[in-house]
């Protein structure tokens, strides 16, 4: 960026400027609006194209990462050829930098201000860069965080799942000196990285070295472990855990609730991803349909397409437009011959000999904004319709199974009831993370609020 005259007109030169406006707060212009419709200048320029009034943070993209990672600090270190120095930046705030370069929805490109008259810098892809060097000098990237541990604290948090959530949660505990033991009900750690999101967005390879990692700090993982009768969380605090918390995010599908969604053929989403991903025999055959608009019916379809059906349909009850799913899984589902259809929902689904032959889908229009945010679909009246099918995934959400808790643990929408303290209500030492308390979220806001929920769990500890 070169200065002319007054030293509070930056001229940008488009080429080499890559910041993101960071320098807006401290500008002199601040004061001066009648620069903010200058297009030679920085202030001009970018609130020509971004609104930056709404935004409390510069950077944008560090505003925007649930995690807040320094992400100029790593990309220029990355820039400069540094890149195990900029590994130890994304350490700093990335418990799972390996997962985070495959499946982040990355809301720091969306917010990257370069994106206004170029592209956004592609911030994921240069971690997923940063996290090949790691996998190559894993050893190396060990012994800086372990010479970054703080010593023995005595004090034992156990954490009841393995996924984001939990694995962020026991990182961060771990490395402040805390002893960690990791109980999940998979026979392997991961959670829904490994048991809901296919291998073709998230190698193994991937989850294994970040999990690794993770154990090489002193975590201890423990499989195949359930909540119930035997194994209750008044049995763990009493058998010297100082701390429990919960992160056993949110596995049970939400069912249809139409005339047939319990015929054979009709599919639960998760199961369904689950059982391909632990190597069970799945099959599908003839036209498959697939309800609903998110990563999971993304995903769910993908998959049912490499197990060799006719066809794959997904139905959505919206328009593109309000599709929470990934644009670009979406694309990437197009290009791979999943059919897309939008504004249609199913009313029922038509069963002959207890197998599913069809269903009668009825077309929907938008009305009104409702509490999503987004248009509410309303059906339009006399548009039912019939169309076959042999198999039926509905995939529109997720719930926590909390029946392991007392009743008044549990909100009104079926997720944990956290006190102001941050315990679980009815249980003195024990927290909650991730998809148990806010439903279903990406994995970097899981990720997110493990770490949050490790804070609050250490703040607890230093108190008793």
């Amino acid at each position: 960026m070169a200065v002319t005259g007054r030293t509070y007109i930056p001229v940008v030169d488009r080429d080499l400027c890559q910041q993101c406006g960071v320098c807006i707060r401290q500008c002199p212009a601040e004061f001066m609006q009648e620069l903010r419709t200058d297009g030679d200048t920085v202030r001009g320029y970018v609130y020509a194209t971004t609104d930056l009034t709404t935004r409390m943070e510069l950077p944008p993209c560090v505003g925007a990462c649930p995690l807040g990672q320094k992400v100029r600090d790593y990309v220029q270190l990355l820039a400069s050829g540094k890149v195990k120095e900029a590994l130890v930046v994304i350490r700093q705030d990335n418990p799972l930098p390996g997962i985070c370069a495959y499946v982040c929805h990355h809301p720091c490109e969306q917010a990257c201000v370069r994106g206004s008259w170029d592209d956004p810098v592609s911030i994921r892809e240069l971690k997923r860069y940063a996290v090949q060097y790691e996998v190559e000098h894993v050893e190396e990237v060990i012994q800086i965080l372990q010479n970054r541990k703080q010593p023995t604290k005595q004090r034992r948090v156990v954490i009841i799942g393995a996924g984001p959530a939990g694995l962020s949660c026991a990182f961060e505990l771990i490395m402040q000196g805390y002893e960690v033991t990791v109980m999940d009900k998979l026979d392997q750690p991961g959670g829904m990285l490994v048991g809901g999101i296919p291998t073709f967005r998230l190698p193994r390879f991937v989850v294994k070295h970040d999990i690794e990692v993770i154990r090489s700090l002193g975590v201890k993982f423990q499989g195949s472990v359930c909540l119930g009768q035997e194994i209750t969380l008044r049995n763990i605090s009493k058998n010297g855990a100082d701390a429990v918390v919960l992160a056993t995010g949110a596995w049970e599908d939400l069912a249809l609730n139409v005339t047939g969604d319990d015929a054979e053929g009709c599919l639960m989403c998760i199961d369904f991803l689950n059982k391909i991903n632990t190597g069970k025999d799945v099959k599908v055959s003839g036209k498959v349909i697939v309800v609903g608009g998110g990563n999971a019916a993304i995903d769910t379809a993908r998959s049912a397409l490499r197990l060799g059906p006719e066809k794959v349909v997904v139905v959505y009850r919206r328009s593109r437009e309000e599709m929470p799913a990934n644009p670009e899984e979406v694309e990437d589902a197009l290009a791979e011959g999943v059919v897309i259809r939008y504004l249609e929902t199913p009313t029922q689904i038509l069963v002959e000999n207890g197998h599913v032959q069809g269903v009668e889908l009825v077309q929907m229009e938008l009305g009104d904004v409702d509490d999503t945010g987004r248009r509410r679909p309303i059906p339009i009246k006399g548009s039912a319709f019939f169309e076959k099918a042999d198999v039926v995934i509905p995939a529109i959400g997720q719930r926590p199974d909390l029946s392991f808790l007392e009743a008044t643990s549990v909100t009104e929408h079926g997720t944990l009831y956290c006190d102001v303290g941050g315990t679980v209500l009815g249980y003195d030492n024990v927290f909650a993370a991730g998809d148990a308390v806010s439903g279903p979220s990406t994995v970097v806001e899981s990720m997110a609020s493990g770490k949050v929920v490790a804070r609050t769990v250490m703040n607890y500890l230093e108190e008793t």
